[in-house]
């Protein structure tokens, strides 16, 4: 997926660690080489001090049954107490969750929603390293692990107003033909506007934001029943990213 938020240097060395026969992880930056190509490794991400963002994958049963998919999540180190988190389907955790409960997937078919991890950082400059682990319930070494690294530095140019905005959740949410969103970005000089991804990472909605103070009301009618994710974008860069559920 196309974030923002996460200022992209991505160490393309090697594969996904893998022992999987039932399931792929699939990369949706198109670091693989490509949209929908298998996973790396390793990535390696820099985020803006405050900012937060995610990265999503997703996954694939390969096989001809239906299949019960887990996500084990290791924290090896984390010096500024940044919020790591992740999504499994339609379901998101706690960042004290360690081991989702399993999740199935049917036969030669997507998980809807994927596998998305998330990251908030603390004001201060650190870095944090995190894997996941994904793998078949049934058949634990059935599994693909993938290390993701975040260095959280103090940026110029939005960062100099990160502590100074104000944007609310999108609501309602779920929601079924309209959606808003209250927003207060201090005065800054900067093109701004709400844009809405598919769990494919493409870009299905760009709505503007035409002031700097409002409460902007986004038609959804368009979209079919599913899981989004949207980013708050200014000068470029996502300040706010998190998930739009549209069901009727």
């Amino acid at each position: 997926m196309k974030k923002h938020l996460l200022i992209a240097s991505i160490a393309l060395t090697g594969l996904l660690k893998s022992n999987a026969q039932s399931f792929q992880v699939l990369d949706t930056t198109g670091a693989s080489g490509g949209t929908g190509s298998v996973a790396q490794h390793t990535y390696n991400f820099t985020v803006d001090t405050s900012a937060s963002g995610d990265f999503q994958f997703n996954l694939k049963n390969t096989t001809s049954s239906s299949i019960s998919i887990k996500v084990k999540k290791r924290v090896i180190s984390n010096s500024g107490s940044d919020v790591i988190t992740f999504c499994l389907g339609s379901n998101c955790y706690a960042s004290t969750t360690t081991l989702s409960p399993a999740v199935p997937i049917s036969a030669n078919s997507f998980l809807s929603g994927g596998f998305l991890t998330d990251f908030t950082a603390t004001n201060v400059p650190n870095t944090a390293s995190v894997v996941y682990t994904v793998f078949n319930s049934a058949t634990p070494s059935d599994s693909i692990s993938t290390t993701i690294n975040y260095n959280v530095t103090a940026t110029t140019g939005i960062k100099q107003f990160a502590n100074n905005y104000s944007i609310s959740n999108i609501a309602p949410n779920p929601a079924s033909s309209f959606v808003s969103v209250t927003y207060d970005l201090n005065n800054v000089n900067l093109p701004a506007s709400v844009k809405i991804y598919n769990m494919l990472g493409a870009l299905v909605k760009t709505v503007p934001l035409e002031t700097y103070t409002n409460n902007t009301k986004i038609d959804i009618n368009s979209l079919e029943e599913g899981i989004y994710v949207y980013s708050v974008v200014v000068g470029g860069k996502a300040i706010k990213t998190s998930r739009l559920v549209v069901a009727r």
